[in-house]
């Protein structure tokens, strides 16, 4: 096995020390017990993942931009209303008309680009149903996720090869999956596919879909790092709102047939997978014509407190740059296709950090470029490990625990640190930078796709290894 790219700050190792997750002693006591604690975790990283290539940078962040809503409208709540997302799950029979119009409208292998531009939803009032009922032939895993303003949590809607099958024929009795290998479903005749029913969403909410792509399902299988993910917004889906009602679908109800791209660099054919919407009304689609985009890594810090675990979950924060509102322009010809024609930088917005998780029981304070965070600041109680699955708790992966702006925070040189106090006012201060080549690090940045873990679970060891 070999290391990715690993280095082990060397003050981190002894700033480490400095953060404390769980009950854990007061290592700021003498100089030979952080020594001891460095030398200790420096042997079981070794041991976990291998010898530490000496040019490793810990910086694993892809650096590629996001692009997020502008919000414009305000959901509908009702005063008592707990609003989820969670889902009742069916099954029913796509037919084969359904099948030949998504066919020859997103035909395979042709660029259907101008057929749509970037879109979101808005949640209707009535409960609506998402139906996968085609996915093409690619080799990379995905997953499809929902993102809904106002709910906390994205939700998970569906996984390659999940609960499909699909039949060739009228007289076949072979209902075979595609499975998550690159093999698809071409040929299709007739389709069993999942449902999945939404019916306590707030309405009015804005929310769109994006795929979360692996470049294999051994990838996604080992957990490895910085899985992209690909939206609406981003001209990465295909809404086609005039499909065809298919006749097991309930009579008022309109049907949107939404096509996904897995590849930035693909064909833009948008069958790599295909999904049926509908309600009475299904959600309508909006057009994106104002966006946020920005420059995201996470930051993870381990403390030193136990040397074995590598949960990465001490300090977990999202530090973006370069945000800027842009307004999207695009033509539209007598055919109805659409044409990209300029964007246009309406407003530069500051540098932002958002706090996800603060495990460790000691104070400590975040400097980010000329911006500092202090936990008690915050959360008096600082002892309290937030958002880290203490004791079984949940983790709320799009919990903000705290946002703020930022300045003077340069994305290429890492100028991120965290100063630790002691315990019990006894002066003891610690301070992790961002680690250099070579050592064992107590601080790593990755794109925000990747989740931290919760207390004592080590992150997989597909981030930092390569076979």
């Amino acid at each position: 096995m070999k290391l990715r790219n690993l280095l082990v700050l060397g003050s981190m190792a002894i700033m480490g020390a400095a953060f404390t997750s769980c009950s854990k002693e007061n290592l700021f006591d003498n100089e030979a017990a952080i020594e001891k604690q460095k030398a200790e975790y420096e042997a079981n990283f070794v041991k976990k993942f291998g010898a530490i290539d000496p040019n490793q940078s810990w910086d694993f962040s892809s650096m590629t931009p996001s692009t997020s809503m502008v919000s414009t409208t305000r959901a509908l709540t009702r005063v008592g209303d707990s609003y989820n997302a969670d889902a009742t799950e069916g099954q029913i029979l796509i037919q084969k008309a359904t099948i030949d119009w998504m066919s020859e409208n997103m035909k395979a292998g042709i660029n259907n680009v101008k057929k749509g531009k970037p879109f979101y939803l808005q949640v209707p009032q009535n409960s609506f149903t998402i139906v996968p009922i085609f996915q093409g032939t690619a080799s990379y895993f995905w997953q499809l996720w929902m993102h809904v303003d106002g709910i906390t949590e994205d939700k998970l809607i569906w996984s390659k090869g999940e609960k499909i099958t699909y039949r060739t024929s009228e007289t076949s009795t072979n209902w075979a999956s595609p499975g998550t290998s690159n093999a698809g479903m071409n040929n299709a005749f007739e389709v069993k596919a999942p449902t999945y029913e939404f019916a306590n969403l707030p309405v009015n909410a804005n929310m769109y879909f994006y795929l979360k792509v692996w470049n294999s399902y051994s990838d996604y299988k080992k957990n490895t790092i910085n899985p992209r993910a690909l939206t609406s917004l981003d001209q990465m889906m295909l809404a086609l709102i005039d499909c065809p009602r298919p006749t097991n679908v309930p009579e008022g109800n309109t049907v949107s047939i939404i096509g996904c791209e897995d590849n930035k660099s693909g064909d833009y054919d948008y069958e790599d997978l295909v999904f049926m919407m509908y309600g009475n009304p299904a959600p309508p689609i909006q057009h994106v014509d104002e966006v946020i985009v920005g420059t995201t890594k996470r930051y993870m810090m381990e403390d030193l407190g136990a040397t074995d675990d590598f949960d990465f979950n001490d300090v977990v924060v999202d530090v973006t740059t370069d945000r800027v509102k842009k307004k999207i322009f695009y033509d539209i010809d007598a055919n109805g296709s659409w044409t990209f024609n300029h964007e246009e930088i309406i407003e530069n917005l500051p540098q932002e950090a958002i706090v996800r998780a603060a495990g460790g029981t000691l104070d400590f304070t975040l400097t980010i470029g000329n911006t500092t965070w202090t936990k008690s600041a915050k959360f008096p109680n600082y002892q309290e490990m937030l958002n880290t699955g203490w004791q079984g708790s949940v983790i709320s992966y799009g919990a903000e625990l705290d946002k703020f702006e930022v300045s003077g925070y340069d994305p290429s040189t890492n100028n991120i640190s965290v100063t630790v106090q002691g315990r019990g006012g006894s002066g003891d201060v610690m301070v992790i930078t961002f680690p250099k080549k070579g050592k064992a690090p107590m601080i790593i940045a990755l794109d925000a796709s990747n989740n931290w873990m919760d207390e004592r679970s080590s992150v997989p060891e597909g981030w930092f290894t390569t076979e």
